[in-house]
């Protein structure tokens, strides 16, 4: 069959290619570039995979994403054209649960000044932090990463609150922690920390309303993805003070990501107005680039408030959890490819 790789890595590469002897396999840096004969296509969550796309690879007939988030896959268009979403519902419960807490260090210790200061001398409040210790953490989500998380903070000694609409009380009793109602825990919480996907239920959750609702000083944590946050509102908030510090390990805008990420954001910034100024064209599609172009221009001034603490979207990128993801992403396409792709793998079954 024809199976085409999307977002690999180099030294992935070998891995597929041999896993998946016998079939025709390639590598291309976007969906975009994949050939109209693809068969079977493995995507990362940068891909966009919906209707249109599916319209011009009509030979497709399983998209495997090699992550357990799945809110980049147009699940309804994909039932239409009989195509099969597969997923690894499990590789990085650990992995991202231990990111959030290098996060939440890294706002409540002020690593950003303490980077930025260079000789580390003095005690002054500008670097001083807090300790963890007896503070409370309310978890949104309390899914594998969610729970994992608790069992972390538990080692910390922080009190742990918790929210989701399918709460596990024996668990609960187990880790120690309390299920409560959303506007209790966003009142009561020293740190908030997001474990959901992204849903149609999810996106903006903590919009203006409910993060005026959050305890002042509050911390708020999100390596689950940027949408589910009013970035006009946390900007607000930052600025007023209302909103202590913010740990990022996902955006709105994914591609702002980068090593250097103000000279990204800066040409992203340029590509967009380009493209809105060249004559003609769809105005759909103008409008569509003119919403592009706010939304970076926030991320960029989002990043640049001195107390947020950024990462590059890199909460699941261990070597260990980057090997359980592969493995699984194989297992999907050879038994897909057998007729026995198992349910837990499948999306939406």
């Amino acid at each position: 069959m024809k199976i085409v790789f999307v977002e690999t890595e180099d030294d992935e590469q070998p891995f597929f290619v041999d896993s998946l002897a016998g079939h025709d396999v390639e590598f291309v840096d976007t969906a975009e570039e994949a050939p109209k004969d693809t068969e079977i296509l493995s995507v990362f969550v940068n891909s966009r995979i919906n209707a249109t796309f599916l319209r011009e690879h009509p030979k497709i007939k399983l998209v495997a994403t090699r992550s357990s988030a799945v809110d980049h896959l147009d699940a309804a268009a994909a039932a239409r054209r009989g195509v099969v979403l597969a997923h690894v519902p499990d590789y990085g419960a650990a992995t991202v649960a231990e990111h959030t807490f290098a996060l939440i260090l890294g706002v409540v210790r002020k690593l950003r000044h303490c980077l930025a200061t260079g000789n580390g001398r003095g005690a002054s409040e500008k670097l001083r932090g807090m300790e963890l210790r007896g503070k409370t953490l309310g978890v949104i989500g309390t899914g594998r990463v969610g729970m994992h998380v608790i069992r972390i903070a538990r080692g910390f000694d922080m009190k742990c609150i918790a929210f989701d609409m399918r709460p596990d009380l024996s668990m609960a009793e187990g880790l120690g922690f309390e299920y409560i109602a959303l506007d209790k825990l966003l009142r009561t919480a020293d740190i908030i920390t997001l474990h959901v996907p992204l849903t149609a239920r999810t996106r903006q959750m903590l919009n203006a309303a409910r993060l005026a609702r959050c305890k002042p000083g509050v911390i708020l944590i999100n390596t689950a993805r940027g949408a589910m946050v009013d970035i006009d509102a946390l900007l607000k908030g930052l600025d007023s003070g209302h909103i202590g510090g913010v740990g990022l390990d996902v955006l709105e805008e994914q591609d702002a990501f980068n090593n250097d990420s103000a000279r990204l954001i800066g040409a992203q910034i340029v590509q967009k107005i380009h493209a809105m100024s060249t004559p003609g064209g769809d105005p759909g599609r103008r409008d569509e680039r003119l919403r592009e172009l706010r939304g970076i221009m926030r991320n960029r001034q989002l990043l640049a408030h001195p107390n947020v603490f950024f990462t590059p979207h890199v909460g699941f990128n261990s070597v260990e959890a980057i090997e359980r993801i592969n493995l699984g992403t194989v297992e999907n396409i050879r038994d897909f490819i057998a007729g026995r792709l198992r349910k837990e793998a499948v999306v939406g079954a």
